[in-house]
């Protein structure tokens, strides 16, 4: 899987408190539906684990925008718990969705992440627009895997 730097939301973004919007917004130039034909998927993982103290969630929502202002939520994750927020997993494996005939062509996309608890520490993000994800499982370092 290769990650355009154009097309990356975060970039081991860090996370802790409330909600927090992706630290880039593609702006695609012109308005459009990139969910038809061959979608582009969400490429999402942990960089860096998240531990809580009060049994914190996080919450992932896909935002278009046709203004860069106002945002409408076309897709949200369930809610995952910090203990399934360990380093190099995989979170909200999406195609981008194709847009309903209510919603108005948008230029503007990005990552919402909500925080449903008052403490995570630490923990970042890196997620982009991709082709293809790599679905594969990732090992710790220095785990040896049979062939």
């Amino acid at each position: 899987m290769k990650m355009d730097s154009q097309l990356l939301f975060s970039s081991a973004q860090n996370l802790t408190t409330g909600t927090i919007v992706s630290s880039n917004v593609l702006d695609l130039a012109n308005a459009r539906d990139i969910g038809v034909g061959r979608p582009l998927k969400v490429a999402m993982y942990v960089t860096t684990a998240f531990a809580s103290t009060d049994s914190g969630t996080l919450t992932v929502l896909y935002r278009v925008s046709t203004d860069n202002s106002t945002y409408t939520t076309l897709v949200s994750s369930r809610a995952y718990t910090a203990g399934e927020l360990a380093i190099n997993t995989k979170l909200f494996p999406i195609d981008v969705p194709a847009l309903d005939d209510n919603v108005a062509l948008p230029r503007y996309h990005r990552l919402d992440y909500v925080m449903g608890a008052l403490h995570f520490t630490p923990g970042a993000i890196t997620a982009a627009l991709v082709i293809d994800r790599h679905d594969v499982r990732a090992y710790p370092a220095g785990q040896v895997v049979a062939n």
